[in-house]
């Protein structure tokens, strides 16, 4: 099962997301759960697949998130819908730390 090796908030209002594998397109929903997992809070609005990207519009505290992952880079990151720095980001990314082990 993958874990989530790193969980950084970035100066321009990103939770940069990395992981203990190497991950394929396929192991998208499988990472989405993990986070998921640890954020009961949570409710999907609604997942996107692309041909190398997928994300995911959720809400989180009372605000509208993104959750985005693009395959070829194996780059996985967080935003706010309005991509404006919240608190709930930071809540977020205290959560996510807080279950890396």
């Amino acid at each position: 099962m993958p874990s989530i090796s790193q969980c950084q908030l970035t100066d321009d209002a990103l939770v940069l997301i990395n992981f203990s594998i190497d991950w394929q397109q396929d192991d998208i929903g499988d990472l989405a759960a993990v986070i998921f997992a640890l954020l009961p809070e949570h409710r999907i609005i609604e997942h996107i697949v692309g041909a190398d990207r997928e994300y995911y519009r959720f809400t989180f505290l009372s605000e509208y998130l993104i959750l985005h992952f693009e395959s070829y880079s194996n780059s996985c990151w967080l935003e706010a819908e309005d991509q404006l720095e919240n608190q709930a980001l930071i809540i977020l990314a205290k959560q996510l730390n807080n279950a890396i082990k």
